[in-house]
């Protein structure tokens, strides 16, 4: 895992305990290092993980759009040395952003990519959208980069219907998009995806684990390629 988030332990104080390898990259080049598959930790690992891409753009690559592209005007040169990126700054960030991305995901790995959310509201303060918080476009066009796009959730749910006292705080995964959110699974058969709308997310049951998610499916495509046609 390479954890960038804010905070003490850089956001991996939820699995200290899990004995997760992991490094906390610093500068654009260790991430850059690490999308081209040539950081050291990583070269002999079957899946990796960023967390977050939001904090890395935020952070590093943000830093590296600043020095090294230039200014378009005196104006954008004072926001720039105030470490503020302008408008054309976005988009710079989030053309860099995505060609590390497509280079990360040419690897023969499993890869896992955070990002926080961002919420768009209209004039009424309706939301409208829920997407990435990523610079740019790159916050709706990315999620077209990967297999799966997962929103984690969070509801107040009764462990026991008829006890308003068992209510408890249940995590979930949203699959498919429902109009607000940015979610999508390409696993499907006859366009009809192996995992459900909502997948809830438990670990200490192992239900909605990335680990449980593949198992179901890699048996979904199992079931699919046994019901095709056999050659003669």
């Amino acid at each position: 895992m390479a954890a960038c988030e804010t905070g003490h332990g850089s956001g991996l104080l939820s699995v200290a305990h899990a004995g997760v390898d992991y490094v906390e990259p610093k500068t654009f080049v260790d991430f850059r290092a690490l999308c081209l598959g040539t950081f050291a930790p990583f070269q002999t690992k079957q899946t990796i993980a960023l967390d977050s891409l939001t904090a890395m753009t935020k952070t590093f690559i943000k830093d590296h759009v600043l020095a090294n592209f230039p200014a378009k005007n005196q104006r954008e040169m004072l926001r720039r040395q105030a470490g503020v990126p302008t408008g054309f700054d976005f988009g710079d960030i989030a053309d860099v952003t995505r060609t590390l991305l497509n280079q990360l995901l040419a690897q023969d790995k499993n890869v896992i990519v955070t990002a926080l959310e961002k919420i768009t509201k209209d004039d009424n303060g309706v939301i409208t959208s829920i997407d990435p918080d990523l610079p740019g476009a790159l916050g709706t066009s990315a999620a077209a980069m990967f297999d799966s796009v997962l929103f984690l959730k969070v509801r107040k749910a009764l462990r026991d219907p008829r006890d308003p006292k068992s209510a408890y705080f249940e995590r979930y995964f949203i699959t498919a998009s429902d109009g607000i959110h940015v979610a999508k699974d390409r696993n499907a058969s006859n366009s009809k995806s192996f995992l459900n709308a909502e997948e809830v997310f438990d670990p200490s049951t192992n239900r909605g684990t990335f680990t449980t998610l593949f198992e179901k499916i890699a048996a979904g495509h199992a079931a699919a390629a046994a019901k095709q046609p056999q050659a003669a």
